[in-house]
């Protein structure tokens, strides 16, 4: 097992690591260059390690990986995509921080979970 906190997810992997997970999967959709998505980077790391039993955090580069931001409808950079059981459950657009981050993830995710949000 891998010890980095976050997943980089391609067209190739997408299905097995997010559609598939056992785990319900925030997804970071973003590119290289975005200076919001820049700025995220530190947060969903953040977000990895502290709920890593309850949730996986994974990272979509739309440079490498444009059809996955097609077949979303990515318009906005960054764009987080809580996914529960291969549905999206939740969206969060644009700039952002953690504790946004976590303020809407909190409603959603399992009783399990979310004694872990505090």
């Amino acid at each position: 097992m891998s010890m980095k906190p976050t997943v980089d997810i391609n067209e190739a992997n997408f299905e097995t690591e997010v559609l598939k997970s056992t785990k319900p999967v925030l997804v970071e959709f973003a590119t290289g260059w975005s200076l919001p998505s820049m700025m995220l980077n530190g947060a969903l790391e953040e977000i990895s390690a502290e709920f890593i039993d309850v949730l996986k955090v994974a990272r979509v580069q739309l440079d490498t990986s444009p059809n996955l931001g097609l077949w979303y409808g990515i318009r906005c950079l960054p764009t987080i995509l809580y996914f529960s059981e291969g549905d999206v459950r939740l969206g969060i657009f644009g700039t952002t921080n953690k504790e946004a981050i976590l303020s809407q993830l909190k409603p959603i995710v399992s009783l399990q979970a979310a004694s872990n949000f505090g």
